[in-house]
């Protein structure tokens, strides 16, 4: 019930599908909303001319503007977007009513039951007890790839080393003087107070601080200031220190930022994310392996079912330090010691003139079950070109193009990787969804 699976059941309930979109917690929306994740990065080009993601994204952030509830970073509307999160809650819903679906709240799917190749039942818990759920098609929108793991779809985890990107929790401030603070220059105060080792347990605060204001009070801000390393967040002890030593972090954030940055004497907890933020757990192997390459020079797919710009964005899962690489040639790092480096990733040192990143449909395509698709972060990437695919409105694109494609799949009695493109394309078409170089 994140991004990818609103986005998927409402697309598979529009072509005409009985769906049911099942989701652990009492609301829909995933990261965007449990996770205080509020920034949607932007639905344009690098060249901020042409618009490159279309259908179910742009719909989202229009019923979000009727209620007043997003933000654009520029004022052409070509930027990222700010979101409210309790707002989006409320769209999530309405979405998925208005488009038929069944939802089933604070449900988890736990296991499956195989016939041959194909799943045949989607096994969940609930305050019911146990649950069987049989479906001619499944889409595995979990983040982790939970329902593909279990029907033993290959996968992969992390880099080669199998180290995945750490987790950030999301919190928001309150009581805050944001006018003096920008007065102050608190972008760099903020980083100057938490360049320091942390004083309960030893550890160096392995992090960088990155904000969003509160659309509707001044006083308030999202902070993204807590990172925890070396973490699985498929293995539950793993993932329940992630949540615990989180949370132990946010005190001493929000304890440097009082002590060390004007206009943030007064900071209080406003709240905390239902659950830390994960960057990167399971990835499926598909039909396709989205490659590094893939991203950066812009490679188009006549399966094309998602555009992006959003770069290649890796952070170190061990210490400090992130990686940015942009599709236009220019890359940033955040080095150990918190000083920044700028330069270009291109072996000519120039720029490109690339306008985004194209994601083919097979990446959507487990490799050995015929009715399964994925949709989110879990599709089928390197470790390299997950840090640009993971990210909320690619995932909600991916979710799209599954929901289209079970639907058809369904329909037409049809394995996944059987579906024929032009299809596909029309039907995604219908439903306001365009791709450069499609036809």
């Amino acid at each position: 019930g994140g991004p990818a699976g609103v986005c998927a059941a409402v697309a598979a309930a529009r072509r005409g599908a009985r769906v049911m979109l099942v989701e652990r917690y009492g609301f829909f929306g995933g990261m965007s909303t449990a996770g205080l994740v509020v920034i949607w990065h932007k639905l344009y080009g690098m060249d901020l001319e042409t618009q490159v993601i279309r259908g179910l994204p742009e719909e989202l952030v229009e019923r979000l503007a009727r209620r007043n509830a997003v933000r654009n970073s520029r004022p052409d509307g070509r930027g990222h977007f700010t979101i409210d999160t309790e707002q989006a809650k409320l769209v999530f819903d309405e979405v998925i009513l208005d488009a038929g679906v069944t939802p089933l709240l604070h449900t988890w799917a736990s296991d499956v039951i195989l016939d041959g190749n194909r799943i045949d039942t989607v096994i969940v818990q609930n305050k019911s007890g146990r649950q069987a759920i049989r479906a001619r098609f499944v889409i595995d929108a979990t983040g982790d790839a939970d329902i593909a793991a279990r029907a033993g779809v290959p996968w992969e985890k992390g880099d080669e080393r199998g180290l995945m990107q750490p987790p950030s929790l999301c919190f928001r401030l309150g009581g805050l003087d944001m006018e003096r603070a920008r007065r102050e220059e608190y972008g760099k105060r903020l980083a100057e107070a938490l360049n320091k080792p942390m004083d309960y347990n030893g550890q160096e605060y392995p992090n960088f601080l990155w904000t969003a204001p509160n659309l509707y009070r001044k006083d308030e801000m999202m902070l993204a200031g807590v990172r925890v390393t070396e973490i699985d967040a498929t293995d539950s002890s793993s993932f329940t220190r992630a949540e615990m030593e989180g949370r132990r972090q946010l005190e001493w954030v929000v304890a440097q930022l009082r002590a060390h940055v004007p206009g943030f004497e007064q900071a209080h907890i406003v709240d905390i994310a239902t659950q830390i933020g994960i960057r990167e757990t399971r990835r499926v192997v598909g039909e396709y392996v989205l490659q590094e390459e893939d991203v950066l020079e812009g490679v188009r797919f006549p399966d094309v079912i998602a555009q992006g710009t959003y770069p290649i964005d890796i952070h170190n899962p061990l210490r400090r330090g992130i990686i940015f690489k942009e599709i236009d040639g220019t890359m940033r790092e955040i080095l150990e010691d918190g000083s920044r480096r700028h330069g270009y990733w291109t072996e000519d040192g120039r720029p490109r003139d690339t306008v985004c990143y194209q994601v083919p449909y097979r990446c959507l395509v487990p490799k050995n079950r015929s009715n399964l698709l994925v949709a989110g972060r879990c599709i089928s990437t390197t470790h390299e070109s997950h840090g640009a695919t993971r990210v909320m409105v690619n995932c909600m694109q991916f979710g799209q193009a599954a929901g289209v494609a079970a639907a058809l799949c369904a329909d037409g009695n049809l394995s996944a990787r059987d579906l024929p493109t032009e299809r596909l394309h029309e039907a995604l078409a219908e439903q306001g969804c365009s791709f450069l170089g499609a036809t």
